[in-house]
């Protein structure tokens, strides 16, 4: 049977980079509450958390009670930071992503599996004009547990097999990813996995499968030379 069946994106450092409005929208949120929080920081430690898990590591790691009150004010105050940054236009597709995207969706089933929040991935695949290309997408507000946990590469895959009428399971997927933990654990779920070093250094991609320097057709094909991507 022909691999893959199914292709499973990232969003954040894989699609667009808006790493560094997470970033920033992340580091204004928190001044308010006396927290620091530099860019090495966050690349360090927070790239593969939802907002929520990087909420609760924050305050975990600087010894501070974090209760439901305050964390859903800081949620709200994040979200209203990233959407003034994305209305300033403030991100654009990664290289190589709009001619990968595009050439893989002739071929196969595409899904989105992110830790942010779904109106803002709608938001910016409308700004890079990518939206048409993703059959499902899973956001942080449609599972219980997020990133690095599989759950929702799992429920993605679910739901485009339900979508396009296919029996798929993980074997049969690719997910394409940016963060270590969240490659390693997508892996020991069962999936293949083409990191891309958008967010960490390709030496840290490791454990993936495949690890890219960029998304560029040529590039990708140059690893997984059955991929199938028509330009």
């Amino acid at each position: 049977m022909p691999w893959p069946r199914a292709i499973l994106f990232d969003f954040d450092g894989v699609i667009v980079n808006s790493e560094p409005l997470h970033f920033q929208a992340f580091q204004e949120t928190l001044a308010g509450e006396g927290i620091p929080l530099s860019e090495q920081e966050y690349f360090r430690e927070l790239i593969g958390f939802d907002d929520r898990g990087a909420f609760h590591f924050m305050f975990r790691k600087h010894g501070r009670p974090l209760d439901e009150p305050l964390f859903l004010r800081l949620m709200a105050a994040k979200k209203a930071n990233m959407r003034q940054l994305i209305e300033q236009r403030k991100y654009q597709a990664l290289p190589g992503v709009e001619d990968f995207v595009r050439g893989l969706s002739r071929n196969y089933p595409l899904a989105i599996c992110s830790g942010a929040l779904g109106d803002e991935i709608e938001a910016m695949l409308r700004g890079v004009n990518l939206r048409g290309c993703f059959g499902v997408i899973v956001s942080a507000e449609d599972v219980r547990v997020g990133k690095p946990d599989p759950e929702g590469y799992l429920l993605t895959m679910r739901l485009l097999a339900e979508k396009h009428k296919i029996p798929l399971g993980p074997s049969d997927c690719l997910i394409v990813e940016d963060a270590p933990s969240v490659a390693r654990n997508a892996r020991a779920a069962g999936f293949r996995v083409l990191a891309v070093a958008n967010s960490f250094p390709i030496e840290k991609l490791a454990e993936a499968d495949w690890a890219v320097p960029s998304l560029r057709p040529d590039v990708v094909r140059a690893k997984i030379p059955d991929l199938e991507v028509n330009a």
